[in-house]
């Protein structure tokens, strides 16, 4: 497969992106240019590059005598971005279907990591490996459009906090979605690698539409995710 090189101001946002997935950064916190050219060792240019992506994502929010900080979540708006990743992610397997029969190998080794952070019930490391999983299926496409939508839909944060909502589901049992998908990847059946993807995000979203019809807050922090002990 393709090896992509990423620009310093994307290395930037993907740290960003980790910070405020695994809670470092929490909603309104603010994201100082400065003090993040510093610690990441970078000139002012590509971090403010870098803002302004995860501005545009959604990640954040800026004004111009604030600055940029932490943005909140809504339900409503987790559930769009998977409703779109449902069309996205079948359309990179019709493009990159054959770059997967019988070399499915890496992918079983992160589906296993998966699983067993879903046992653990560890929803950064889940986050971490999930991400992983799905990139690659789309990074697969060849597609630079394709897949600059699917990063724009920020699921490194989307999928952390997803996990720590659905606490009436077995996410084992959402982790081992992933397994079926690789068997028919490897297998080269790219329509029902294709099917299980949507079904795969089309279920995340009615598990979060039953959630939102109960007793919910209207706004969830993208970050501030309580674990809700079994």
């Amino acid at each position: 497969m393709t090896i992509h090189r990423i620009s310093i101001s994307q290395q930037i946002r993907e740290r960003l992106l980790d910070r405020i997935a695994c809670g470092q950064l929490q909603p309104g916190d603010r994201v100082v240019e400065a003090r993040v050219a510093e610690e990441m060792r970078a000139s002012s240019i590509p971090v403010r590059e870098a803002i302004r992506e995860l501005v545009a994502m959604g990640v954040l929010q800026s004004s111009p005598h604030r600055g940029a900080w932490v943005r909140q979540v809504s339900l409503s708006e987790t559930m769009q971005a998977f409703q779109v990743r449902s069309v996205l992610e079948p359309l990179a397997v019709e493009l990159a279907a054959m770059q997967f029969v019988r070399q499915c190998r890496t992918l079983r080794g992160v589906v296993q990591q998966i699983i067993q952070a879903a046992r653990q019930r560890d929803f950064a490391s889940y986050q971490h490996h999930n991400q992983i999983f799905h990139r690659t299926i789309v990074e697969a496409a060849g597609n630079e459009v394709l897949l600059r939508v699917w990063d724009s839909l920020a699921f490194e944060v989307r999928t952390r906090f997803t996990m720590d909502y659905l606490t009436t589901v077995d996410p084992v049992a959402i982790a081992r979605e992933h397994e079926r998908i690789v068997e028919a990847l490897d297998r080269g059946a790219a329509t029902e690698a294709a099917g299980l993807l949507r079904s795969h995000s089309n279920g995340l979203v009615e598990y979060l539409r039953d959630q939102a019809a109960g007793p919910q807050p209207s706004c969830i922090s993208a970050c501030n995710l309580a674990i809700v002990a079994e």
